[in-house]
């Protein structure tokens, strides 16, 4: 089943969030007084309309759209800022997607060139991967294998489209159009990396799935975490023990086209233990 951004699941999607920032009263209370208001000012047809027709949405952000360097030497797209509200996922957990901004490559180069594994026994994969850029930066690493897992439609087919552009790509990349919470970790060691794909509730979820996994097929994992929250979930997991944290500067290059102009992007490392 599909999940588009309809009035009645952008309307759901507020008030998951809602429950998610404040809890079960706070959301309620919240909800009551949005519902009062609308009332007030637009009365039972024009509440019912806004909330199932044509819900209002705040405007969509736009940034200017500059290509990297990397997409033009790889012939690719993995630019833009996309709201996970505009995005059609493949399951509820879409209620809980962030928005897409890409990794920055020179951030993500280095938090991956000093983990201190032998990558050739390594499997990579990027829950939540976007359009892909991550998958193609590990690519340059000799992972012997790398999974991009995706839960929107539209980025996901970007990411097997810019995949399908580059030859030495097609045999080592994959793209799974699938939900984090059940996707099925290929056998052997990994490296998970997650670019803050997902709130709170959806990670918890993602993070059980691994550690059932895990307990029924020991192996070496590790969890490389690009976010500046949700630490509280990462660390309510024994299974999870800290390696290292740290803040990796961006390039000038990548300063210049990011669109928050961040100067600096954390990594987190994980090393699963059972």
């Amino acid at each position: 089943m599909k999940f588009r951004p309809t009035p009645l699941w952008l309307l759901l999607r507020r008030l998951a969030r809602s429950i998610e920032a404040n809890g079960i009263g706070g959301a309620a209370a919240h909800s009551y007084q949005r519902l009062f208001r609308s009332l007030k000012n637009h009365g039972l047809s024009g509440t019912f309309d806004r909330a199932f027709r044509r819900a209002p949405a705040a405007p969509p952000r736009t940034f200017p759209q500059q290509t990297h360097p990397f997409d033009v030497l790889h012939g690719i797209d993995t630019g833009g800022y996309m709201s996970g509200a505009e995005l059609a996922t493949v399951s509820l957990s879409g209620l809980y997607s962030t928005a897409y901004l890409r990794i920055s490559p020179s951030t993500f180069q280095a938090a991956v060139a000093e983990l201190s594994i032998r990558y050739e026994d390594f499997t990579f994969v990027d829950l939540g991967c976007g359009k892909g850029l991550a998958l193609f930066l590990a690519a340059q690493f000799p992972f012997r294998r790398l999974i991009g897992v995706e839960i929107a439609d539209g980025l996901c087919r970007i990411a097997r489209s810019n995949v399908e552009k580059n030859p030495d790509w097609v045999d080592r990349i994959s793209i799974a159009n699938e939900d984090a919470t059940s996707f099925i970790y290929p056998e052997g060691p990994l490296l998970i990396f997650l670019n803050d794909p997902f709130l709170a509730p959806v990670l918890r979820r993602v993070l059980r799935s691994l550690q059932r996994q895990l307990h029924r097929s020991p192996r070496p994992v590790y969890l490389l975490y690009a976010s500046n929250r949700h630490f509280e979930v990462m660390d309510s997991f024994p299974l999870l023990k800290q390696v290292s944290d740290k803040q990796y500067p961006l390039s000038l290059q990548d300063t210049a086209l990011d669109p928050f102009q961040r100067t600096a992007e954390r990594f987190t490392l994980y090393a699963t233990d059972l």
